[in-house]
């Protein structure tokens, strides 16, 4: 190899990482300000989830929501979806949310709203109508959409994961919103 492929071969290896690296520089304070809205940054096989999504809907559920009353039965929940945690984080979000699913259709049975038997099997349309009747708060059904969309992320998503501590936050909000529908 003469010297001039060398210099050839060596301007195509290093033109793309310079160019991103000069960028970056270029643009830090605005890289630096988009930071806190990741969710998930992936290359190639190299994957990062920030977990700011589970801590704003723990943060909610603790300002909005009333404190979790212990209940019969509740640590015995918690301690079934916590120890479906450990070995699949997934799993655990996925199951949660049809615990909740079950306290939605409990509660509009509880305050008799006159439900479809095809609205049974419909979690959303539950609490609207629980909100829309005055059983719910604006703050609860928020919620509620909050963590069925992270539910929906876990689902439908095939790159998503969730580590075991952003699967107990979620099973603690969960749990809380499902509380205070009582």
């Amino acid at each position: 190899m003469d010297i001039k492929t060398f210099i050839v071969e060596m301007t195509k290896a290093l033109a793309w990482p310079v160019g991103v690296v000069t960028a970056v520089l270029l643009f830090r304070k605005y890289v630096v300000a988009l930071l806190p809205h990741l969710t998930t940054l992936k290359y190639d096989k190299f994957e990062v989830q920030f977990a700011k999504d589970v801590a704003a809907l723990e943060k909610q559920s603790q300002t909005e929501l009333p404190p979790l009353r212990e209940k019969p039965g509740l640590d015995a929940v918690r301690e079934k979806l916590t120890s479906l945690a450990m070995p699949s984080p997934e799993a655990a979000v996925i199951e949660t949310w049809r615990y909740l699913e079950t306290k939605l259709l409990e509660a509009a049975t509880r305050h008799k709203l006159d439900i479809a038997p095809a609205v049974r099997t419909m979690p959303m349309v539950l609490a609207a109508l629980l909100y829309k009747n005055g059983f719910m708060t604006e703050a609860q059904y928020a919620l509620t959409y909050r963590l069925r969309d992270l539910r929906n992320d876990v689902t439908h998503n095939p790159g998503a994961t969730v580590d075991i501590e952003r699967a107990l936050s979620y099973i603690e909000s969960a749990l809380r919103l499902a509380a205070s529908l009582d």
